[in-house]
C-alpha cells in the first residue's frame, strides 16, 4: 500500500459519521464517472471481448452505447448488456 493511500485510510478512521457519508458519496460519484467513461470509449460496430457466464471468453459486436452499459451481440446472436469496464478490444486482455 502506498503512503498516500495509507494516510487516507488513517484519516478515515478519525472521521465521524457525517464525514464518512461525504466520502462515500464522493466515491460513488467517482465510480459512476469511471463507468460512464468506460462505456463511452466504445463505438457501434466495434468488436469486443468479455468474460461471460462460467468465465468463458466471448466475442461480440457493439450494437448500442448506453450511459454505463454497452449492448453487444455475440457471434451466436445472443444480446448482452455489459458494463463498459468488462469489455476489452483484445481477447488476450479479456
Amino acid at each position: 500500500m502506498n503512503k498516500k493511500l495509507q494516510k487516507i485510510l488513517e484519516d478515515i478512521y478519525k472521521m465521524d459519521s457525517a464525514d464518512i457519508q461525504s466520502i462515500v458519496d464522493a466515491v460513488k460519484l467517482r465510480r459512476n464517472q469511471l463507468h460512464l467513461q468506460d462505456a463511452q470509449s466504445f463505438r457501434v460496430g466495434d468488436t469486443v471481448f468479455f468474460r461471460g457466464r462460467r468465465n468463458t471468453l466471448t466475442e461480440a459486436k457493439v450494437e448500442k452505447i448506453k450511459v454505463k452499459f454497452v449492448l453487444v451481440r455475440t457471434l451466436d446472436g445472443t444480446r448482452w448488456n455489459v458494463p463498459g469496464s468488462h469489455l476489452h478490444t483484445e481477447a488476450v486482455n479479456a
